[in-house]
């Protein structure tokens, strides 16, 4: 279907992959402007509802698609959707790549991942560079298992200088280890403080309630795909939380054949500014650049939105062109 809200077409469809139904929110207020497709967290955490309730605007600029990930919210279907695996999941972005190409008649487009997102388009873009303009990495991953380490002594560090000993001593309740992706002590503490203390979704103002709360009440959903939202955050780390927790992008995506962006907030502690740094200074790159967000969490893109969309207009857009004209500036 295709409706027309505030000056910003707006297009839900599904696209087959392997005899599974993918699910795709597309927007923009002209579909000849570039294409960029968004890789969301999680995994299996949709992030359209999210985005759109924050007012960013990057539908003036690009023609946005928010596709939900097999096993996640509109593309979550037990019966269809198989095993869900890291390497499928870069052969669907391909797909989904392909058919983006081909609907808005684009030799190539952009592409931005967000956490998780961040290291499936980093393999992606990594391997296929063909296809793509350039990356974008908000909230960049690095290895997992470091940036963890960073988040529990933070949560750790912050207890303390609040002089919070009941959170102090409930978070020394828990063993940080490497098997930290499947404990559900750590899980625990993570949702209880991470967000609490500033270093999750937004560095103030925000709540894992809020978050589904945005989900539910998103009007492009049907109710049957607001019930698998959950599903599919379950399924999904289920599926991928010890590949994610093993992974080091810096091995997996070594070098990119395109100019790379990471934009990273200085207080992200779901995926560590150290660790994005670190997989910034490692990568190879034809050109790259590395925006810290002084106010920002796990979020830029909703916290520090004029800063992010002045990013992408005076830098991204005019990183395939400018070296053909110095002179060129996107309106």
């Amino acid at each position: 279907m295709k409706v027309e809200e505030r000056n910003v077409q707006f297009i839900k469809e599904y696209v087959e992959i392997e005899g599974h139904q993918n699910g795709l929110f597309i927007e923009s207020i002209d579909f000849q402007n570039p294409v960029l497709l968004f890789l969301h967290g999680g995994p299996g955490f949709p992030q359209y509802s999210i985005l759109k309730k924050s007012g960013l605007r990057w539908a003036e600029y690009f023609t946005v698609c928010y596709w939900e990930q097999r096993g996640t919210g509109m593309s979550y279907n037990s019966s269809t959707q198989g095993k869900v695996t890291l390497e499928r999941l870069v052969s669907d972005s391909l797909i989904i790549t392909n058919y983006l190409k081909k609907k808005f008649n684009k030799k190539k487009i952009y592409i931005s991942g967000h956490s998780w997102g961040t290291l499936l388009g980093s393999i992606v873009v990594s391997q296929n560079p063909e296809h793509y303009l350039a990356y974008i990495g908000v909230g960049q991953f690095g290895r997992h298992f470091e940036s963890n380490k960073h988040t529990y002594e933070f949560l750790l560090e912050t207890a303390s200088k609040r002089g919070d000993k009941r959170a102090e001593k409930d978070i020394q309740s828990v063993v940080f280890d490497r098997d930290f992706y499947k404990n559900q002590g750590y899980r625990r503490i993570l949702g209880r403080y991470l967000n609490k203390f500033g270093g999750g979704t937004k560095r103030t103002g925000y709540s894992n309630w809020q978050g589904m709360k945005d989900l539910f009440t998103c009007n492009h959903y049907s109710w049957k795909e607001r019930f698998n939202i959950p599903k599919g955050i379950f399924f999904s780390y289920d599926s991928l939380g010890e590949t994610m927790a093993k992974a080091d992008a810096t091995l997996l995506a070594p070098r990119f054949d395109v100019p790379v962006f990471i934009l990273h907030g200085v207080y992200d502690y779901q995926t560590s500014y150290k660790e994005a740094k670190r997989f910034y200074e490692k990568i190879e790159a034809p050109s790259k650049k590395f925006y810290t967000f002084e106010n920002s969490a796990h979020s830029p893109f909703i916290e520090e939105q004029e800063r992010f969309l002045h990013i992408l207009r005076t830098d991204v857009l005019c990183s395939e062109c400018s070296y053909k004209n110095p002179l060129c500036s996107f309106p």
